[in-house]
């Protein structure tokens, strides 16, 4: 199941602007020699190569399903956000606060002017527009349903990634503008390493964040709860249904869930559909013709379950248009709870 087409493109916007961010802060660093406008160009470059192996995850989990993997390739998508995450933990809050903590050991002050703010300035029109691009696409994806909770339980991890990469990305500019400012006016430049070192941090709590959420994807997360809760609904409320248990969920990616559960069918949805099938008149008493019509009533039996668990399944699809797999058994009674079960169909 390949990535929605907003994220894709999230991706591509997000690698586009930060190329040109990237080489445009670079050039601000050597005119000025700020080191959080330094810290500004790694984490621009991290975030320009994290989002290479982002749009290398979504072109690879679009992979059709074959024998080999009959789900599918969606997991590529969190492995690669996991590489992504560790390159903006050991690249980007690393280096950044290498450098912060270098700034402060042996502090020198930054030669700024026009240009160095002019760059800022631009990047930061840069960022904010792709950090834009991101947010509605998000919001188009969560049609309505609360922002927040979208991006924290059913949100694609990639467009979560460039969300907060972005958004870091203008917080982080906005951090360097100060700090370069307040060492530029009061000649102190602890508030550049400052800047540098709070930036590096930001970035760090990103990582572990992004780390922490496609491990549990990777992992096999179960779906959000009230779409559980509906699945549950749907079968509860077929008539031809007794009882469910052992219902077990799985996000395979953010638009392909699993779903499975054990079944028990009403005994008298199964007593009608035998009924049907059996003659009028009674099953003779012995001889081919007790057994041809016993196997005519155990094929109309079994077809007319099976016809039941694809209505089943195809009601959950229309509900719960995710629902790309759906495994549903039939109830395994021990001996003890079978004759339970038999003890209540003739008290009940």
């Amino acid at each position: 199941m390949s990535a929605p087409a907003s994220s894709l493109k999230a991706v591509i916007a997000a690698l586009s602007g930060n190329v040109l961010v990237t080489l445009i802060k670079f050039i601000a660093f050597f005119l000025s020699g700020s080191g959080a406008m330094l810290s500004e160009a790694i984490h621009s470059l991290a975030d320009t190569g994290n989002q290479v192996l982002l749009f290398l995850g979504l072109k690879r989990a679009a992979r059709v399903e074959d024998d080999s993997h009959p789900y599918g390739y969606g997991g590529e998508r969190f492995i690669f956000g996991i590489l992504s995450a560790s390159g903006i933990f050991f690249v980007g809050c690393g280096v950044t606060v290498y450098h912060g903590i270098q700034s402060l050991l042996h502090p020198h002050v930054a030669e700024t002017g026009p240009v160095t703010f002019g760059v800022l300035g631009l990047s930061f029109l840069i960022e904010g527009g792709v950090l834009l691009f991101a947010v509605r696409g998000l919001l188009k994806q969560a049609a309505g349903e609360p922002f927040f909770r979208f991006v924290r339980t059913k949100a694609d991890p990639a467009s979560v990634a460039i969300l907060l990469e972005d958004g870091a990305a203008v917080l982080g500019l906005v951090l360097a503008t100060a700090g370069i400012a307040l060492t530029h006016v009061t000649g102190n430049p602890v508030w550049d390493a400052a800047a540098s070192l709070t930036v590096g941090v930001l970035l760090g709590l990103i990582a572990i964040y992004l780390m922490v959420e496609n491990r549990e994807l990777l992992l096999g997360r179960s779906v959000p709860s009230d779409v559980e809760q509906r699945f549950e609904d749907l079968l509860r409320a077929r008539p031809s249904l007794a009882d469910l248990h052992d219902v077990k969920t799985r996000q395979l990616t953010p638009e392909s869930y699993q779903f499975k559960a054990e079944l028990r069918f009403s005994e008298s949805f199964v007593a009608a559909r035998l009924a049907e099938a059996l003659p009028a008149q009674g099953l003779p008493p012995v001889g081919a013709e007790r057994e041809r019509a016993l196997t005519d009533a155990a094929r109309h039996l079994i077809r007319t379950l099976s016809e039941e668990i694809d209505a089943i399944e195809a009601e959950v699809r229309r509900a719960i248009p995710q629902a790309k797999h759906i495994d549903l058994e039939l109830e395994h009674l021990t001996a003890a709870a079978a004759e339970a079960a038999e003890l209540r169909a003739r008290t009940g």
